[in-house]
């Protein structure tokens, strides 16, 4: 479906236009929302958004009505948008919508409670940052992109031509992770983490390939400004200073973007590969956690290092 297809909405009977029906270019019902506090004298608005499509073009599509509808025809100036946590959340934050909430056990749908996010936007953001683009940081030769939904068959392809090879590095993992469906959910998690500035996943690649991974994650701002380091490389790329130089992107921008002072990594005991990558960055080694990660079926101890940014 194209993004650029014409979105209209209709009011329902008796709701006394306080709920809409949402519908494609072929007349198609593809959602609802249901208008929930106008408020002119703070020129706001909330509405709560049900999506029934699995379509991120067409998602955004509706987006961009909403905005228009809301924002550029009166006087309202900021939408306040609740949606379903299963929803895609990338559309939101490349149009430039921010998460401004998380609403636990807000709506009650088929027998059970479930949460909701809350995004936001106003005419001018809006309208400055209609292609906002996803985080992506750049090396010599490899590039860095922000890990999301929409990049499942790519993660998918990484996982399942590392998955012997990883088997010995990291957590177990369910069947279904090796599948279309939970590298989706998998992913989608590792978003709204993102969003909520918890962690920042980065897929690494070459040449247009996905070859590794780089993560921040225990993010701590404040008195501490600290992160855990984490990262993974394709069986097929070691040897060629790849990861070394994406760990060099990254530190930069942990320490010039998001003003960290000290970066934390640990790493099995007899993974002497990746100690050394850590050395060369310089890294200090700081001291052993006994039984600090789960992993191929046991407690493993690991050596944890340190890197404080320089003054």
């Amino acid at each position: 479906m194209r993004e650029t297809q014409r979105i209209t909405s209709e009011a329902i009977k008796d709701t006394d236009q306080k709920e809409f029906i949402l519908r494609d270019l072929d007349r198609i019902t593809i959602g609802r929302y249901n208008l929930l506090e106008t408020n002119h004298a703070q020129r706001c608005v909330m509405i709560r958004l049900r999506f029934y499509k699995e379509d991120r073009l067409l998602l955004r599509a509706v987006l961009k009505f909403l905005a228009s509808t809301f924002l550029f025809k009166g006087d309202l100036y900021k939408l306040n948008i609740l949606v379903a946590d299963e929803v895609s959340t990338v559309p939101f934050t490349e149009l430039g919508y921010t998460l401004e909430g998380i609403l636990v056990a807000n709506r009650y749908e088929g027998g059970q409670l479930e949460n909701e996010y809350l995004f936001g936007t106003d005419a001018t953001r809006f309208n400055q940052l209609r292609e906002f683009k996803l985080l992506a940081l750049e090396g010599t030769r490899v590039k860095l992109s922000l890990a999301s939904p929409e990049k499942a068959e790519e993660y998918l392809t990484y996982y399942m031509e590392n998955r012997e090879f990883l088997k010995p590095f990291e957590p177990q993992r369910p069947q279904d992770f090796y599948s279309l469906v939970g590298q989706r959910k998998a992913l989608d998690e590792s978003f709204k983490h993102y969003l909520n500035g918890l962690a920042i996943n980065f897929g690494v690649y070459l040449e247009g390939k996905l070859i590794g991974k780089v993560q921040l994650s225990n993010l701590v701002y404040g008195g501490l400004r600290s992160a855990h380091l984490g990262y993974a490389l394709h069986r097929d790329y070691e040897g060629r200073g790849l990861m070394k130089e994406a760990l060099e992107v990254v530190i930069q921008y942990a320490f010039d973007e998001l003003l960290l002072h000290r970066l934390e990594a640990s790493t099995l005991l007899y993974n002497e590969k990746s100690k050394k990558v850590l050395k060369a960055l310089g890294f200090t080694y700081i001291g052993r956690n006994e039984k600090y990660l789960y992993i191929n079926g046991q407690w493993q101890d690991h050596d944890t290092f340190a890197l404080i940014k320089k003054s």
